[in-house]
């Protein structure tokens, strides 16, 4: 019997809430689940991450001797449905330890006899920031002052953006939320995640 999860994450500490809802196979993997995260909220994909559940830490190696602690599972060696039971279950997922963008991640439904040839997302609202902005606090002041072009540093950061930040396509609209290029990427799954790949290993 073929089954699909229903998700929704959640930027914490976003006001108004970023946020999307979207379909998975429960069969994925947490890295895969990782790549789908970045692709659907818009991140750049250059940072560190780690998943958080009551009982499961799911992480990729981070310190000098590539290992990042006791009980860090690979996200390669762990299945969403190993850790996703019930619905209304709740983990976490850590991107950029840096700026700390906290994410939390909720089951919302269990939809079975259902087949989705690749992840979806329905609904979302409002873009995500800018990759090293400065965390939640940085990225409001980035706002405060984009939308204010007699603030002293509105130049400054206006062609920050044009020059840093390819998704944006030198631009930044927090209400933006391109559902239909997202859900081309996510069709394109496979090829995005070898593209990443690729680079990664340069």
């Amino acid at each position: 019997m073929s089954s699909v999860f229903k998700l929704r994450v959640e930027l914490e500490g976003s006001h108004p809430k970023i946020w999307r809802e979207f379909l998975v196979t429960p069969d994925i993997t947490f890295y895969r689940l990782h790549h789908i995260l970045q692709i659907i909220m818009g991140w750049e994909n250059y940072h560190l991450f780690e998943f958080e559940s009551d009982t499961y830490r799911i992480g990729q190696p981070y310190e000098d001797d590539g290992y990042n602690g006791p009980n860090v599972i690979s996200p390669e060696n762990l299945k969403i449905e190993d850790v996703l039971k019930i619905i209304g279950q709740k983990f976490s997922y850590l991107y950029d330890f840096g700026d700390y963008w906290q994410h939390t991640i909720t089951l919302e439904r269990i939809i079975e006899d259902l087949k989705v040839p690749f992840p979806v997302c329905c609904f979302g609202e409002l873009n995500c920031p800018p990759e090293d902005v400065g965390g939640l606090p940085g990225f409001y002041d980035f706002l405060r002052i984009m939308d204010n072009p007699m603030h002293p540093e509105y130049n400054q950061l206006k062609k920050w953006v044009q020059l840093k930040h390819v998704a944006f396509e030198g631009k930044y609209d927090p209400k933006d939320f391109p559902n239909e290029k997202v859900n081309f990427l996510l069709l394109h799954l496979d090829s995005y995640i070898r593209d990443w790949e690729a680079e990664a290993e340069q």
